[in-house]
C-alpha cells in the first residue's frame, strides 16, 4: 500500500509539473510591431522593454521591426529613442503593437522655455523664437552661437574674426545703448550669465571702453557649452517676454536648455569630426615684379633683393582641426543622468595661432516623494588654451605692428631668411612677417565653471515651490613675450605682459507657482525672490630687460624694468522681486502681465531700485465657433507692451572714487604716489529704460504644412548713460550721467514650409526677413547738453587723429562721417562741399534675411544654410591704408593704388572713397549625411557625413570679409563695421561619423 501511494504520488507530481509547464508556457505571448517617426519611416535601434523588468527588451531592425516575449497579464512596454518621446503602451490582448514616436523637436516645438518655466508654444502671447537640436547644423564645429545664425528674425549675429574661438556680436531688435552692453543675457539650464567675460567685461577694451587694462577681444560667452549639449535655443525678444528680467532685458534674453537623461533610455554616443581649413580670401597687394615695376616708374630707389614672395602665402596655412565628444545617458523610474566630455583641437589659418578645449558636463535629475519632489543637477566645466596670432590686437600691435599687416607691405623682394639664417628684417620699422609665429608668443587661458542646483516641491496639488541655487566662474589669463631677437623687443631686450581676469557669482532664487484649471479657466501664476552676488578682480603687469629668453612671463623678477603694475577688485549685488500672471479662457483668449523690482548697487542712492512691468494679450481666432478653413487652420493675433532696463554698466559710477598715479609728480627729483580723485559722484545716476510695443501674427496654413509669424515692433530707450563735461574749474573734465535716447522699430517674418512629404523623402524649407531702423533721438535733456561723439578711430600710418563715425541725434549708430569723395582730378583726390565732412554712409543694414533646408531620402539627408544682409556700409580702412603710392618703397600697397592715379605726394585721407557697400549672401554650411546601423556591433544608429563651412560670399566689397568688425575701439563706444587688420575668415571642410550604442 505504501507503495502504491508513493507511486501515486509521483505520477500526481509528474502531471502537475506537465500542468504548470503548460501554463507557463500558455501564459508567455509575442509581441511583434513596427516603430516609425511622424513621417511613416521606420526607426532603426528604438529600445523596446517592458515595464519595471528592464532585463527584458529587444530592439528594431533595419526595417523598424521588432518581435519580444512577455509573460500574460498587465505588461506594459516602453518605447525609447534617443531624439525621440519615450511611449508607454499597455499590452493587453493585443499581439501586434505598430508604434508612432514623435520627434523630440516636435515636442520642443509645442513648448518652449520661458523665464523661470514653460509655456506651450500657442499659449504665448510674446515674441519668442526657438529653435531644436534636430535644426542645428548637423556636421558643423561651430560655436553655439554661429550655430544661431540666420536662424532668426530679429537677431543679427556676426562673427568678428576668424580666429579659432573668437568673439561674436549679437544684436537683438537692434542696438539700445551707446556705451553700456548691448548683448543679450544668457540664461543656462536656469542660470543668468553675463554677456561678455564675466562681470570682468568693463575692463576688456573691444567692449567699447577705453581701458587699456585687458587688451583683447571679448572672450565668447559660451565657449564652455559644447552644440551636442544643446537641446534647445529659445529667445526672446519682446517686452512681454523679457520684463520679468527687468534691468537685464532690454537687449533680448537667450535661453539655452541642455540634454537631459531619459526614463528607459540608456545609450552610450561618440562623435568625431575631422575639419580641413584654408583662407578663404586674401588682399591683393603687388607681387614681387609688380613692386619693382611701381618703384622704378616713380624714379625711386629700390632695394632689391630678388625673391618674389607673396607674404600672405607664408603666414597663412592649411589648418587641421579635430574633434571628439562622447556621452552616456541613463534613466529609471526615479533618476535619469547624462554625462558627456568634449575636446577639440583647432589650429589656425595663421601661423603661431590655434586652440585647444575641452569641456564635461553631468546632468541628474531625480524624483522622490511620489513624484512630488524633483531634484535637478546641471554642472559644466570647459577650459580652452589659445596662441593668438599677433593681428592688431595682441602684444605685437601695441610695440606698433602686427603680423597681417607686415604681411601686407612687406616688401615682396625680401626673402625670410639672410645669410646667417636669420629672419631677414628691417630696423627699425618693418619686421619679417613669418618671424612673428616664433618670436612674438601670445597665450590666452579662459576656464569656465557654471553649476546650478534646483529642488520643486509640488507641496499641495495647484502649488509648487522651487529653489535655485547657482554658481558660476570666469577666468582669464593672457601671457605675451617679445623674444630679444625680434625687431620689436630688440630694443627692450624682451618685453612681457601678464594680465589675468577672474569672477565669480552667486545666485540664490526662489519662487512660488501656482497652476490651476477650473472648467475653461486656466490660471498659471508665479511669485520670486532672486539675490545673486558678483565679484571679480585682476592684475596686468608689463616688464622688459632679459637676459635670455627663457625666463618669459615665468620669472618677472628677472626683468630689469617693471613698466607697470595694476590691478582692482570690484564686486556688485542685484536683488529681485518678481511675478507673472498667464491666464488662458477656452484657448482662445490670453492674457499675461508681469512686473520685476530689481535693486543693483550700480546705481545712484536715489535710484537704486526700478520697477519693470509688462502686459500682452492675444486671441487665437482659429479656435472660434464662427471660424472654419481647411486652407488657414491656426491664426492668433498678439500684443505686447513693457518696460525693461539696462544695468550693464561699470559698478562704480555712482560714487566718488580716488586713483593713486606716480605719472609727473616729482619730489626731490624722485617719483612720488599721490591720490587723485578720478571720478565725481552722481547719486542721480539711474537705469537705462527701454519701452518696447510689439504686434504679432501668428499663422499655420494646410494644419501646419506652412506656417510662420510676422511681428511689427517700436522700442524707445531713455535715460542713456553718456559721459557729459563737467563745468571748469575741475580736476576731473567728465562724468556718467542719464542723458538723452534712441529708438528701434523694424518688421519681422518668419516662415516655415513642409514642401514634400512622402514615406521616403520630405523637404523642408525654413525663412527669415529682419528690417530695423535705428535712430539716436537726442543726447541732451533738461539737466544736461551733450555732444555730438567721434567714435571709431582711423588706424593706421597717417590717419591718427581721424574718426570714421559720428554719434548724431537724427542719425542711426554707426553713422560714418567724412569727407565725401568724387573722384580724382590731376593725381588730386577731389571732395564735394570744399572738403567738409557729411554723412557718408551707415554700418547698420537696410534688412537681413536667413534660408536653411534640409531634403531626406530615405537614409539620406541634405542641408544648407545660407544668409544675408542687405544696405550695410563697411569702411575699409586697410585699403585706406594700403591705397596711397606714399607708402612706397618702404610699404607694399594693393595693386589699386597703382592703378587709381593718384600722386605719390598725397597723404592719406579717410574720405567715402573707402566705405564701401558691405551687403552679402553667405553659405554658411552645406552638409550632406547618410544613417545606418550595424547590430554586429551594437551600433544602433550611425551617421557619416561631410559638410563645408563659409562655402563661398557673393558680395562687391573689395575687403576680405564684409562681415567684419576692428576689435577695440577705445572711445567708450563699441565699433561697428570697420575693417582694419582682422583675423580672415576660413573656409573649412569637414567629415566625420556619429555613433549610438
Amino acid at each position: 500500500m505504501k507503495n502504491k501511494l508513493h507511486f501515486d504520488f509521483r505520477k500526481l507530481c509528474f502531471v502537475l509539473a506537465l500542468i504548470v509547464t503548460q501554463c507557463l508556457y500558455a501564459q508567455n505571448k509575442t509581441i511583434t510591431g513596427t516603430v516609425t517617426d511622424s513621417k511613416q519611416e521606420p526607426l532603426i535601434g528604438v529600445n523596446v522593454t517592458v515595464k519595471g523588468n528592464s532585463a527584458v527588451g529587444t530592439i528594431t531592425d533595419m526595417d523598424g521591426k521588432y518581435t519580444l516575449s512577455v509573460s500574460s497579464g498587465k505588461n506594459t512596454l516602453i518605447f525609447s529613442y534617443i531624439g525621440y518621446v519615450t511611449q508607454e503602451i499597455a499590452v493587453g490582448s493585443q499581439n501586434t503593437i505598430d508604434v508612432v514616436l514623435l520627434d523630440d523637436a516636435q515636442a520642443l516645438e509645442e513648448v518652449v522655455v520661458v523665464g523661470y518655466g514653460t509655456m506651450k508654444k500657442s499659449d504665448l502671447t510674446g515674441s519668442v523664437s526657438s529653435i531644436s537640436s534636430d535644426r542645428f547644423k548637423v556636421g558643423t564645429d561651430l560655436s553655439p552661437q554661429q550655430l544661431m545664425q540666420g536662424a532668426f528674425s530679429g537677431v543679427n549675429i556676426s562673427q568678428n574674426s576668424g580666429k579659432p574661438g573668437g568673439s561674436n556680436t549679437i544684436r537683438v531688435r537692434g542696438g539700445t545703448s551707446i556705451t553700456a552692453s548691448n548683448d543679450p543675457l544668457y540664461v543656462i539650464d536656469g542660470v543668468p550669465i553675463n554677456s561678455s567675460a564675466g562681470v570682468s567685461s568693463s575692463h576688456i577694451a573691444s567692449n567699447g571702453s577705453n581701458t587699456d587694462f585687458f587688451d583683447q577681444e571679448s572672450v565668447n560667452p559660451l565657449s564652455s557649452i559644447n552644440p551636442n549639449d544643446i537641446e534647445s535655443i529659445n529667445i526672446l525678444k519682446d517686452a512681454s517676454a523679457t520684463a520679468i528680467y527687468g534691468s537685464r532685458g532690454a537687449n533680448g534674453v537667450i535661453m539655452i536648455t541642455t540634454k537631459k537623461g531619459k526614463k528607459g533610455v540608456k545609450q552610450l554616443d561618440y562623435s568625431y569630426s575631422l575639419g580641413i581649413s584654408n583662407v578663404a580670401n586674401k588682399l591683393d597687394v603687388l607681387t614681387g615684379d609688380e613692386y619693382r615695376k611701381a618703384v622704378t616708374d616713380l624714379g625711386l630707389s629700390l632695394d632689391d633683393k630678388g625673391d618674389n614672395a607673396d607674404w600672405q602665402d607664408r603666414i597663412f596655412r592649411t589648418a587641421i582641426s579635430q574633434n571628439h565628444y562622447l556621452s552616456f545617458m541613463s534613466g529609471s523610474e526615479d533618476t535619469n543622468y547624462r554625462a558627456s566630455l568634449g575636446y577639440s583641437d583647432q589650429e589656425g589659418i595663421m601661423l603661431g595661432s590655434g586652440m585647444t578645449s575641452a569641456n564635461a558636463r553631468v546632468n541628474i535629475n531625480h524624483t522622490a516623494l511620489d513624484g512630488k519632489l524633483k531634484l535637478n543637477m546641471n554642472l559644466n566645466y570647459g577650459e580652452t588654451h589659445a596662441d593668438q596670432a599677433p593681428v592688431s590686437n595682441t602684444v605685437g600691435s601695441e610695440m606698433g605692428s602686427s603680423m597681417l599687416y607686415e604681411a601686407y607691405v612687406f616688401n615682396p623682394t625680401y626673402p625670410v631668411y639672410d645669410e646667417e639664417g636669420d629672419f631677414y628684417d628691417v630696423p627699425p620699422y618693418r619686421v619679417n612677417p613669418v618671424s612673428f609665429a616664433s618670436e612674438i608668443l601670445d597665450e590666452r587661458k579662459n576656464r569656465k565653471f557654471l553649476g546650478n542646483l534646483t529642488a520643486d516641491w509640488n507641496f499641495y496639488k495647484p502649488f509648487t515651490f522651487q529653489v535655485n541655487l547657482g554658481y558660476t566662474y570666469n577666468s582669464i589669463e593672457r601671457n605675451s613675450y617679445i623674444s630679444k631677437s625680434n625687431l620689436l623687443g630688440n630694443g627692450n631686450d624682451g618685453y612681457v605682459s601678464v594680465q589675468k581676469l577672474q569672477d565669480y557669482s552667486k545666485l540664490l532664487e526662489t519662487i512660488l507657482k501656482y497652476n490651476q484649471k477650473f472648467g475653461k479657466h486656466s490660471i498659471d501664476a508665479m511669485l520670486g525672490y532672486s539675490y545673486q552676488y558678483f565679484y571679480d578682480e585682476g592684475n596686468h603687469t608689463r616688464a622688459y630687460g632679459f637676459l635670455s629668453d627663457t625666463f618669459k612671463w615665468y620669472s618677472l623678477a628677472a626683468a630689469k624694468t617693471v613698466e607697470s603694475v595694476s590691478s582692482f577688485a570690484e564686486s556688485n549685488t542685484l536683488i529681485s522681486m518678481y511675478g507673472r500672471l498667464n491666464y488662458n479662457y477656452g484657448d482662445k483668449y490670453l492674457f499675461t502681465a508681469t512686473v520685476r523690482r530689481d535693486g543693483s548697487s550700480r546705481f545712484g542712492a536715489d535710484h537704486k531700485w526700478g520697477i519693470f512691468p509688462s502686459a500682452a494679450a492675444s486671441w487665437r481666432i482659429s479656435q472660434e465657433e464662427f471660424y472654419h478653413s481647411d486652407i488657414l487652420t491656426d491664426l492668433k493675433l498678439r500684443v505686447s507692451y513693457g518696460i525693461t532696463g539696462n544695468q550693464e554698466i561699470g559698478n562704480y559710477n555712482s560714487l566718488n572714487t580716488l586713483g593713486a598715479s606716480t605719472n609727473g609728480y616729482l619730489v626731490g627729483g624722485e617719483k612720488v604716489t599721490i591720490v587723485l580723485p578720478q571720478q565725481y559722484s552722481n547719486p542721480d545716476i539711474k537705469w537705462e529704460q527701454t519701452a518696447q510695443t510689439d504686434i504679432g501674427l501668428d499663422f499655420g496654413f494646410f494644419n501646419g504644412r506652412i506656417h510662420g509669424s510676422i511681428d511689427y515692433y517700436y522700442k524707445k530707450t531713455t535715460d542713456l548713460l553718456l559721459s557729459v563735461a563737467v563745468p571748469s574749474p575741475s580736476l576731473i573734465t567728465s562724468q556718467i550721467a542719464n542723458v538723452g535716447s534712441v529708438k528701434n522699430q523694424g518688421i519681422e517674418i518668419d516662415l516655415g514650409f513642409g514642401v514634400l512629404r512622402t514615406k521616403d523623402f520630405s523637404w523642408d524649407v525654413n525663412l527669415n526677413f529682419s528690417r530695423n531702423k535705428n535712430e539716436l533721438i537726442s543726447l541732451s535733456n533738461d539737466k544736461w547738453t551733450g555732444e555730438n561723439m567721434k567714435v571709431a578711430p582711423c588706424q593706421g600710418q597717417g590717419l591718427s587723429g581721424s574718426y570714421a563715425q559720428l554719434v548724431i541725434p537724427g542719425q542711426p549708430l554707426g553713422t560714418f562721417y567724412g569727407k565725401k569723395f568724387i573722384g580724382i582730378v590731376d593725381g588730386k583726390e577731389q571732395f564735394a562741399n570744399n572738403g567738409e565732412s557729411e554723412i557718408i554712409g551707415c554700418a547698420q543694414p537696410d534688412f537681413t534675411y536667413g534660408i536653411s533646408t534640409t531634403l531626406r531620402y530615405k537614409n539620406w539627408s541634405l542641408s544648407m544654410n545660407l544668409r544675408g544682409s542687405v544696405g550695410n556700409d563697411v569702411y575699409n580702412c586697410t585699403a585706406n591704408n594700403l591705397s596711397y603710392l606714399n607708402n612706397l618703397p618702404g610699404r607694399n600697397v594693393l595693386k589699386e593704388a597703382v592703378t587709381a592715379g593718384v600722386n605719390r605726394e598725397e597723404a592719406k585721407v579717410f574720405s567715402s572713397r573707402f566705405i564701401e557697400d558691405g551687403s552679402f549672401l553667405r553659405m554658411d554650411n552645406l552638409s550632406l549625411g547618410y544613417d545606418f546601423s550595424f547590430k554586429p556591433l551594437r551600433i544602433t544608429r550611425a551617421r557619416v557625413f561631410v559638410s563645408g563651412q563659409n562655402l563661398f560670399t557673393i558680395t562687391g566689397y573689395s575687403g576680405l570679409d564684409p562681415e567684419v568688425n576692428s576689435e577695440v575701439s577705445r572711445t567708450g563706444v563699441a565699433p561697428m563695421g570697420i575693417d582694419y587688420l582682422s583675423y580672415p575668415k576660413a573656409r573649412t571642410f569637414t567629415m566625420g561619423i556619429n555613433v549610438s550604442f
